[in-house]
């Protein structure tokens, strides 16, 4: 992965902990990196050892730290180089998770490597169900926190259910969503 994503793991870890939590992080990860560059390309088991090792070090399970960085993700991508094309890129959740496959692919002429993941959504009725291909697995947890967290950035309230798990079998991860205005919401 590339290393704008160790970034935002550190960016994480530093703001809801400290500096020195993320040092110990690293060490927890055996990743010596005293720096990590936004345009180079990081091996991903680093980037899974890092996300093991915010596990490991805060107490959480796995899962609730992707999903957590997912949603993180969504704000520090906004707030980084990319922040105008992503939000020019939907009006409300589900026009951006519409958009997501474009707009890799305009971040893929910089990127040269860029080895994104693909998403289809289609509407059933008032929801959408996503359906998401990675060749990176177990992160599935990390999607349904980037939904959130695009949600957030439209003042919706969204729920995210998982309705199918390549985990289990399925062709691919999906999961069904659900957006309404927050002033909507009950």
């Amino acid at each position: 992965m590339y290393g704008m994503v160790n970034q935002a793991i550190e960016a994480m870890v530093t703001e809801k902990f400290g500096r020195a939590d993320w040092e110990k992080v690293k060490e927890i990860a055996g990743v010596d990196e005293p720096a990590f560059v936004t345009m180079k390309q990081y091996p991903d088991s680093m980037t899974y050892a890092l996300a093991g090792a915010v596990s490991s070090h805060a107490g959480m399970p796995l899962p609730d730290v992707l999903r957590a960085f997912g949603g993180y993700w969504i704000q520090y991508a906004k707030d980084g180089p990319w922040g105008k094309l992503m939000m020019a890129s939907g009006t409300d959740t589900y026009s951006l998770l519409a958009a997501l496959d474009a707009m890799h692919a305009r971040i893929a002429l910089s990127f040269p490597d860029l080895r994104p993941p693909a998403f289809a959504v289609k509407r059933n009725g008032d929801s959408v169900v996503v359906e998401y291909r990675s060749d990176r697995p177990g992160l599935a947890p990390f999607v349904m926190g980037l939904i959130e967290g695009i949600g957030i950035l439209f003042d919706e309230s969204v729920t995210a259910t998982q309705v199918a798990s390549k985990d289990d079998g399925a062709p691919c991860d999906a999961f069904l969503v659900r957006a309404v205005p927050a002033a909507k919401a009950v």
